[in-house]
């Protein structure tokens, strides 16, 4: 939807399971008919059908993003002929490269580390922002904003900033909590338990809950400190977004967030699960104005210099490049 949004021709293929026999044989046409010239999949599964569609069209390249870690081994002689055929794996973080290579039969030579990139011209320092979201909040401009975004469930961490905030709340009275993000199909019980726990602090207009936003960009304007204490992440997007919005971060250490955050210098790290040292993390910052504008602003340069959306796209267009080269060779 999003791609149509932009005016992207779409060719959809709605396939459940692994095995398409009628699907494969739609797709390889289409290649055929677009003469398309690379293929790049985001989703490990869909293989099964691109690879069958490929085999009259070695000369094409193959792409895969990993955007999360496999549990069980995939190495077996039917795996081994489907990722035979695929030319590069891209990682999105160094924990996800390394679990490609524990759990897939590739190479080594086939995974890349590849972080993906953020738009730093649509996330950045907004005061015309800043201004609308706090008063569609009735937040006042004097009020330090500390938040939290991404699904309501657990895992994110929301209990445990949700008990970081009724602590904090009792030595800083002109705190407020926004908690920005959405709920998940299947998961609505998880998120009514998170919200019954938000009715239990008795905290009143000072605790916010946004729903799903679309305008990400200009809701992180309205915050001062941006918390994420999840308990696992892949990578951390929205790390990466707070970061170039000039926020300075307190994050879980795992994963990939590890990629991301540098500790003492764009934000401060704490184990996962760890109410106290989080809560002992956030205090600091309230307290030091100051490290708060330095994490925000190495947080950004940080993003500008690494991850920029621009630096992808230039690294991604790469490897599109060198592997039509060595296709036609």
């Amino acid at each position: 939807r999003d791609a149509q949004e932009r005016g992207l021709q779409t060719f959809t293929l709605p396939l459940k399971g692994y095995w398409h026999p009628f699907q494969i044989k739609r797709l390889s046409e289409f290649i055929k008919l677009k003469k398309i010239q690379i293929v790049h999949s985001h989703y490990s599964r869909d293989l099964w059908t691109i690879v069958p569609a490929l085999k009259n069209f070695p000369s094409i390249p193959l792409f895969l993003t990993k955007h999360i870690g496999t549990q069980k081994a995939k190495k077996d002689i039917f795996h081994k002929k489907i990722y035979e055929r695929v030319d590069k794996v891209l990682a999105n973080s160094r924990v996800i490269y390394g679990n490609i290579l524990n759990t897939h039969p590739v190479k080594r030579s086939q995974v890349d580390l590849f972080h993906i990139g953020v738009d730093t011209d649509k996330f950045k320092p907004n005061p015309a922002a800043r201004v609308k979201i706090r008063r569609e909040f009735s937040i006042p401009e004097s009020a330090l904003v500390i938040g939290i975004a991404g699904r309501l469930q657990r895992a994110k961490g929301y209990f445990e900033f949700l008990e970081m905030a009724a602590r904090l709340s009792r030595n800083t009275a002109a705190a407020y909590f926004l908690l920005i993000g959405g709920t998940s199909r299947g998961e609505e019980g998880e998120a009514e338990r998170i919200r019954k726990k938000a009715d239990e602090l008795n905290l009143g207009n000072r605790l916010i809950f946004t729903g799903f936003r679309k305008d990400l960009e200009q809701v992180l304007q309205a915050l001062d400190i941006f918390v994420f204490p999840s308990y696992a992440e892949a990578y951390g997007l929205v790390v990466l977004e707070a970061m170039a919005s000039g926020l300075p971060v307190v994050s879980s250490d795992c994963d990939g967030i590890l990629d991301i955050v540098v500790a003492g210098k764009t934000g401060e790290l704490v184990p996962p699960k760890n109410t106290d040292e989080l809560t002992q993390r956030v205090q600091k910052l309230i307290e030091e104005p100051d490290l708060r504008k330095k994490y925000g602003k190495n947080g950004r340069d940080r993003v500008k210099e690494t991850f920029g959306f621009e630096k992808m796209l230039d690294k991604l267009e790469g490897y599109y490049r060198t592997n039509l080269s060595e296709k036609q060779i």
